[in-house]
């Protein structure tokens, strides 16, 4: 194991477990992926933690449902200050990759719950800094992969006032067309927090090379996320072998400074990913991997969390101080 490993995941639906699986986050008596214990044992220093409002909970209930979360991560914020904070500036990420407490930065997957672009400052204010516009169906703003449209105008102003605010833009779930399209309209460093390569494992929710290529050259990053479908289609549990696979396409694609971790945890079941990395403690035999396959010290940093951490600290630096 690299000494000093400083881990940057890019998905973790964290409230969304805690709130409507009722578990706890010390001592979870049901199942689970992701707590508190396993975060630190996994030398993991910041983490996006993602307000995600499922589709059963559409559209009734989808401010209700991203209001509970936000509630949920207050609660943690209140309950372990010693060991989580919350960051929403640049200033909140200094000294992180050596402090002894995990950042969390909230990314919004799916801008459901913004019901119009002007109501966006309210989610800023709560710490929102990552918006992915859709998730996998249509709403007022995107289409996500399972359907075709692009952006509506809504989507168009959404990202113009996310570009004022600074907030980051998330284009993983959204559809090929919106992508195209909303990569044009972003004036931040754009990312794809939880997405693999298409050229590998050819499933939807994978970006195709040349949407991998026009992230990184904007400066952007991809995280290789673990859940086992967009690590490999046919027979046979992925593994490790295949989260490297993903990840050497796209630094032989793009290079070493565009790729890193959006594990997805506790997004799905957990027998949904590969068995070497069931808990979020285990996001280190990661980097222990790569360095077995000839990565280097230094590319595997990056890869782990460097590469998301420069991105986060250049877009945060161009907030708005309104």
């Amino acid at each position: 194991m690299l000494k000093d490993l400083f881990i940057l995941d890019a998905h973790e639906d964290i409230a969304f477990h805690l709130t409507y699986f009722g578990r706890d986050f010390v001592n979870p008596e049901s199942p689970c992926m992701i707590t508190l214990p396993w975060l630190k044992e996994g030398q993991v220093g910041l983490v996006f933690n993602t307000i995600f409002v499922h589709p059963k909970h559409k559209p009734e209930k989808t401010v209700e449902s991203a209001l509970a979360q936000f509630g949920t991560y207050d609660r943690i914020y209140r309950e372990h200050a010693g060991e989580v904070f919350q960051v929403k500036t640049p200033g909140d990420l200094d000294g992180i990759e050596q402090g002894s407490r995990i950042g969390f930065l909230t990314l919004m997957e799916g801008a459901d719950p913004v019901e119009s672009p002007e109501k966006l400052r309210e989610f800023y204010d709560r710490g929102v800094r990552i918006i992915g516009l859709s998730w996998n169906d249509k709403n007022i703003y995107a289409s996500g992969n399972d359907t075709e449209e692009g952006l509506s105008e809504e989507g168009k102003r959404l990202i113009q006032e996310m570009n004022g605010l600074g907030i980051t833009l998330d284009l993983s779930h959204i559809n090929e067309k919106g992508f195209r399209e909303a990569i044009g309209l972003t004036k931040l460093i754009p990312i794809a927090s939880h997405s693999n390569a298409r050229a590998v494992t050819d499933h939807p929710r994978n970006l195709r090379d040349e949407q991998i290529t026009a992230i990184a050259e904007r400066g952007g990053v991809v995280g290789l996320v673990l859940y086992n479908q967009f690590l490999r289609t046919g027979g046979g549990t992925p593994t490790l072998e295949d989260v490297f696979t993903h990840a050497d396409h796209m630094v032989r694609l793009v290079g070493e400074d565009h790729v890193g971790i959006g594990s997805d945890m506790d997004g799905a079941r957990i027998v949904d990913f590969p068995e070497e990395l069931r808990r979020i403690a285990d996001l280190p035999k990661i980097a222990d991997y790569f360095l077995e396959k000839g990565y280097s010290e230094e590319r595997v940093r990056k890869i782990m969390g460097g590469n998301f951490l420069r991105v986060m600290r250049e877009n945060l630096r161009g907030q708005s101080l309104a």
